[in-house]
């Protein structure tokens, strides 16, 4: 028979198994309430320790000298997604090189980096016995460190296909681009701030040839050009003697060494006069009437000596035809039409092709921060969004486009060129931290990080923070001019956490901007040590 229970004993029990449930609960509740303890304590730890940093910062600012200039900064935790620092970033300043991001960042976003930018042999001839019955067209898409080197191995493809004749011409095609190859011209600036070689999309050695004039022991001269190639000829006249006059004085051969950001600063040795009558060598050149790019030199260097000049191109498509010419005939494939300029006609087909991935491009550009590939990558852009025709205006639409698209204000920015040379280029901090903030949560966002200065390494940044805590850590772009400086990018610090940041100034103070650049690295670098960072202010600012 079952057992009875009365009614106090079935109250105790209901009693217990609450008073067990209260505990429970207050247990729980006091593990959270330790927990929650523990994170806010957490977060008022980090948010102090910003502070610190903002405070720093604010230190740096606080230099007397920046009264006059005008600057924005913006430092950014990817990590932690959060903006510690923020001052004056809506207001468009001059980005010098720092425009190189927006169009080789956009590049990435539309056609990534491994988009392959193809010199093309095609012909609409038939082959027949060895014999290239046709013409044979080599078609450019803006491969600017296209070398003499692969010419040679295309040619050598051409052998393998059994080509041993070609009974047409080498017809140049350099449509991909539009027609306006000088960057003064399309950017429409009214200074030319720096010569570049023609911007196209066939060309080769960097649109320049190097001229080498060498003279033995007696007066015999010999003259070479690299590339070789039948698009140019060189005429060499000697000075007559000059009368006997004092030696001149002659400076030793310039040194040249890279300084802060951009900029190339060439340092002279020691002046110091020689005993020997030295001819002054001249050079000039000129487009004669069949196109062909002729070299004049005057005079001769000194005996057992020689001196290189290097050329612009003033038609690198036909002198790269003219290499390419060159390069068959070496490989024993004889040319009967010669060379000439021209478009592919619809129906030529292809025989072999040269590619090159895009981040090549990029990584050159960023980390030298080279301004002639800077324009190639522009027009790269703007013809693969819109063909041949003002590619710098559809280039510079996509960039806008993209901006806008991710919700990056870009009140005030314009952009007149793709290298920064044009002073009317204007950017804001603002839009330069969004950029940055894009790229770094792309799937390509580590090859975009990775084509940027490394300090205390490569490019811009290599004689910059050495020894400091941003040494082979911080990576950025630089930009400089006459009256501007800045440096955008990422780095790690002490603690692991990323920074990104930009900082744009304007003014006429470069040299101490440069110093408080790589104070600003070095700080957000030392960022989360045990100790503070001794060495802020410490490396050289070139």
């Amino acid at each position: 028979m079952p057992a009875v229970t009365s009614p106090p004993e079935r109250a105790s029990a209901v009693f217990k198994r609450w008073i067990v449930l209260v505990a429970t609960i207050a247990g729980v509740l006091l593990l959270s309430d330790r927990a929650q303890s523990r994170a806010t304590s957490g977060m008022a730890r980090q948010l102090h320790a910003y502070e610190q940093l903002s405070d720093g910062i604010a230190q740096l600012l606080a230099t007397p000298q920046l009264h006059a200039t005008k600057f924005g900064i913006a430092v950014y935790s990817l990590d932690r997604d959060t903006l510690i620092v923020a001052h004056n970033v809506h207001e468009p300043l001059v980005p010098a090189s720092l425009t190189k991001l927006y169009y080789t960042a956009t590049a990435f976003a539309t056609m990534g980096p491994r988009y392959a930018i193809r010199t093309v042999l095609a012909t609409d001839g038939v082959l027949r016995d060895g014999t290239l019955e046709g013409n044979l067209y080599i078609i450019g898409h803006g491969d600017c460190l296209l070398a003499s080197a692969d010419l040679e191995a295309l040619a050598d493809r051409l052998v393998a296909l059994g080509i041993k004749r070609i009974t047409g011409a080498i017809v140049a095609d350099a449509t991909h681009f539009d027609p306006i190859t000088d960057r003064q011209q399309y950017s429409g600036d009214a200074e030319r701030m720096e010569n570049l070689p023609p911007i196209t999309a066939l060309g080769i050695d960097g649109n320049r040839f190097t001229v080498i004039v060498t003279r033995g022991a007696g007066d015999r001269v010999r003259v070479h050009t690299l590339p070789a190639s039948s698009g140019v000829v060189v005429q060499w006249a000697a000075l007559p003697k000059p009368s006997s006059q004092p030696a001149p004085r002659i400076r030793s051969k310039k040194r040249i060494r890279q300084r802060y950001g951009d900029r190339i600063v060439q340092h002279r040795g020691r002046r110091r006069t020689r005993a020997v009558t030295i001819e002054p060598v001249r050079i000039s050149s000129a487009l004669r009437t069949d196109g062909v790019q002729e070299i004049r030199i005057v005079g001769k260097p000194r005996p057992n000596a020689s001196v290189s000049f290097a050329v612009t191109m003033l038609d690198p498509p036909l002198a790269t035809a003219g290499a390419l010419e060159r390069s068959l005939a070496a490989s024993g494939i004889r040319i009967e039409g010669g060379i000439r300029r021209g478009a592919a006609p619809q129906n030529a087909r292809e025989l072999t092709a040269w590619e090159r991935p895009l981040q090549d491009l990029v990584t050159v550009c960023n980390k030298n921060s080279d301004n002639f590939i800077a324009e190639h990558v522009m027009k790269i852009l703007g013809a693969y969004c819109c063909g041949n025709t003002q590619c710098n205006v559809h280039a510079y639409r996509t960039v806008t486009a993209l901006l806008d698209s991710l919700g990056i204000r870009s009140e005030g920015c314009v952009l007149f060129d793709g290298s920064g040379l044009s002073r009317r280029n204007r950017v804001t901090v603002a839009s330069l931290l969004g950029l940055l903030r894009y790229c770094a949560r792309q799937n390509w966002g580590d090859v975009f990080f990775q084509s940027l200065a490394i300090a205390g390494c490569d490019g811009t940044l290599a004689r910059r923070m050495k020894g400091t805590a941003a040494d082979s850590n911080l990576r950025g772009k630089t930009g400089t001019h006459r009256n501007v400086s800045g440096l955008a990018g990422m780095v790690r610090s002490a603690s692991g956490e990323r920074f990104l940041f930009a900082v744009l100034w304007n003014g006429n103070s470069v040299g101490l901007y440069k110093r408080l650049e790589n104070q600003l690295g070095e700080l957000l670098a030392s960022f989360g040590s045990v100790e503070p960072a001794s060495s802020v202010g410490s490396s050289p600012s070139r």
